[in-house]
């Protein structure tokens, strides 16, 4: 069976486009997603053929690109304030709330075992990729995700219930 990619391509990047945008609110993101969600329809027509439906692959993978953006990029950015890599000013309200999420931020990773802040601070600060981090830690990959876990688990925890420590 031969496949018109460019018409397929043509006829569902419109609507792909605006289902990210309206997942996202991100000009950006949205294009992002929408690119890596048309990358892997072309994979997947090149590895296994077409899909039963083209349109229903292409949003499933963009359903899970954008959750899985979003909710790396909530996780982040307390993370991205702290290591100084916003990329806009804030108005001075937005400047404010800002100071008071990062005191609260700081004082909620000041409640984290020195073990878990360390780990959370070396992948999500230093930026270093899990297969560093063990090295510099000196513990396993399984062990450095699980850790990474519960400290994201803790802090989001500490975070909601106001940096009070939970006995």
């Amino acid at each position: 069976m031969i496949v018109d990619l460019e018409n397929i391509i043509r006829k569902l990047t419109p609507n792909l486009l605006r289902y990210c945008m309206a997942r996202t609110r991100d000009r950006n993101l949205a294009e992002e997603i929408a690119q890596e969600s048309l990358v892997a329809l072309i994979m997947r027509l090149n590895n296994r053929g077409v899909p039963e439906s083209a349109q229903a692959f292409l949003f499933a993978v963009a359903r899970r690109k954008a959750a899985r953006m979003l909710l790396r990029r909530r996780m982040l950015l307390p993370l991205q304030i702290l290591a100084g890599n916003r990329d806009h000013s804030p108005d001075p309200e937005e400047a404010a709330l800002h100071r008071e999420g990062l005191s609260q931020m700081v004082r909620a990773l000041e409640q984290l075992p020195a073990c878990d802040r360390e780990a959370l601070l070396i992948v999500a600060v230093g930026g270093l990729r899990i297969s560093e981090a063990t090295q510099v830690l000196g513990i396993s990959e399984s062990a450095l995700k699980m850790r990474i876990l519960r400290a994201r688990q803790r802090l989001h925890s500490l975070m909601e219930d106001g940096n009070e420590i939970k006995k």
